[in-house]
């Protein structure tokens, strides 16, 4: 009874410093990738939907060099960081991660950057985006070293001066934004000399103040191994990507034949994706920001029941991008009626199988916990490429039926093949008791409960905005009801609706 009371305490103490270490970096990755999200009632006004689909084009081939030069720096950081405690060595990984990937980057950029001429004559159509082009591949190498000293700050827990540059980051990017696009009509190019110049600034200030604390030390054979770990991330995160975003291309190819009818319907495919992905951008990626790191430390270190505590921490991270997927479903088609213009009506269909492939992504990052540990990451790649086979077959045949919905469902239909593929195998290298049956129970109430809200249809997008919200905010209560929660947990949450919040309180 006792070991079990500690345990309960232990995971108590655990979960509460994710919560506040999440929120803060939620605020920081908010911030910092806030600039489309407020940035949309302008975008929509100022920019066609033909320019808009280019534009996420040119931003799609930029996430392809951005993994390509990356090497998956960041997460090799932090895996060969939290191998060895002596402070010395540390500071050698910090700082072969930055100057060695920094310099195997740039010939990779060379080729992207000469090559922009065929880019774009072959993926839009029209030379004429390849300065664009060239602008958006140049901000992805300083887009690395902020990834870079990002993950640095989190690594050392620094939450607080992660949360002051990504504010700074926001202000600068959307000054920049109104500026180039609003004031002198830039159009989407106003847009990525934002982006070049906010990522520039910041990524060096990050760099020059990180390294001016580890030192300029570059071991080659530490390099040289990290590459071989990192290298398997590579066509993993680019097949996941492309998961992602190849239907846009599918949409290009298979939908109308006038070219920019197609680029509007990506337009409208792409605003829908803006909205959706907010479930990744504002719950996902801010808690892995924390608990990445910290779960690698707790496995690697192995602490008394860590297992568990990671079990458990997936089922509530999960509830967290649920109940968030679960908001914006319901309410989305009021959002985008009142802050975008009538050109982008219909947008509203794609998001919710968006945040719920998102949903299950972020649910994959907790189920590769294995893969990751053992080293395996190569199996990745491989599970990658059959996923990708799925979501290519599927955007070729409901494409052509069934437009954006069938562009939307084809990420869905992937990656539930790969979710079960990496749960499988990863249980296989290092078996941790996930709670399969609260995920599929939280799953089925949030179906459900959406499908009810959809039910409600009032005249104004503002009262079906109200009411469909008020609907959805009934998930916690009905999963609490029905017993979904544990006893421990029950306490916890009662305990702090007493104390009005105090308990989580940053």
């Amino acid at each position: 009874m006792n070991n079990k009371g500690s345990s309960d305490s232990a995971l108590k103490k655990e979960v509460l410093s994710i919560g506040k270490n999440s929120m803060i970096y939620m605020i920081g990755q908010a911030l910092s990738r806030a600039v489309g999200f407020f940035m949309i009632p302008v975008y929509t006004r100022f920019i066609a939907p033909a320019n808009y689909g280019a534009m996420e084009i040119i931003e799609i081939l930029s996430s392809i060099l951005m993994f390509t030069i990356s090497i998956g720096a960041a997460d090799v950081m932090s895996r060969y960081y939290y191998t060895n405690r002596d402070e010395e060595h540390r500071k050698e990984v910090v700082s072969t991660v930055i100057l060695g990937f920094s310099a195997v980057a740039l010939p990779i950029l060379a080729v992207f950057w000469f090559g922009a001429r065929f880019l774009s004559d072959i993926v839009l159509d029209d030379e004429t985006y390849r300065y664009i082009l060239q602008i958006s591949f140049l901000s992805t190498w300083f887009g690395m070293l902020c990834d870079v000293g990002y993950s640095y700050l989190r690594m050392v827990y620094r939450a607080k001066l992660f949360v002051i540059i990504t504010t700074l980051q926001l202000v600068i990017a959307l000054s920049l934004n109104i500026w180039f696009v609003v004031y002198l009509k830039l159009n989407i190019l106003g847009i990525f000399y934002s982006t070049l110049i906010s990522q520039g600034l910041i990524g060096v200030i990050l760099v020059v103040g990180i390294l001016s604390r580890v030192g300029t030390r570059c071991s080659f054979p530490m390099l040289k191994d990290m590459i071989s770990f990192g290298i398997p991330l590579v066509p993993s995160r680019i097949g996941l990507m492309l998961g992602f975003v190849s239907n846009r291309f599918f949409l290009r190819w298979l939908g109308p034949a006038d070219p920019a009818m197609a680029l509007a319907q990506i337009g409208l495919f792409s605003l829908g994706h803006k909205f959706g992905v907010i479930v990744n951008r504002f719950v996902n990626s801010p808690f892995n920001s924390f608990w990445g790191p910290r779960r690698m430390e707790l496995l690697l270190d192995g602490m008394v029941d860590s297992k568990s505590t990671v079990a458990r921490v997936c089922t509530y991270a999960t509830f967290c991008s649920i109940f968030a997927g679960l908001f914006l479903s319901s309410s989305i088609e009021s959002i985008i009626e009142i802050m975008a213009d009538p050109a982008y009506k219909g947008a509203h269909a794609v998001v919710p199988f968006v945040a719920l492939s998102y949903i299950a992504l972020g649910l994959e990052s907790h189920f590769s916990t294995g893969i990751i540990c053992c080293k395996k990451t190569k199996i990745t790649a491989y599970i990658t490429f059959l996923s990708l086979i799925v979501i290519v077959a599927w955007n070729i045949y409901f494409i052509p039926r069934y437009g954006l919905i069938g562009a939307a469902t084809s990420n869905l239909a992937g990656y539930f093949v790969r979710l079960i593929l990496i749960y499988y195998i990863s249980q296989r290298l290092y078996p941790i008791p996930y709670e399969l049956k609260r995920l599929a129970t939280m799953f089925t109430t949030a179906i459900i409960i959406y499908l009810i809200s959809q039910t409600f249809d009032a005249s104004s997008p503002y009262l079906n905005l109200i009411g469909r919200s008020l609907i959805v905010m009934t998930f916690p209560v009905v999963l609490f009801l029905f017993g979904f929660f544990h006893k421990g947990e029950r306490q916890m949450i009662l305990e702090t609706i007493r104390m009005g919040g105090k308990i989580v309180k940053i």
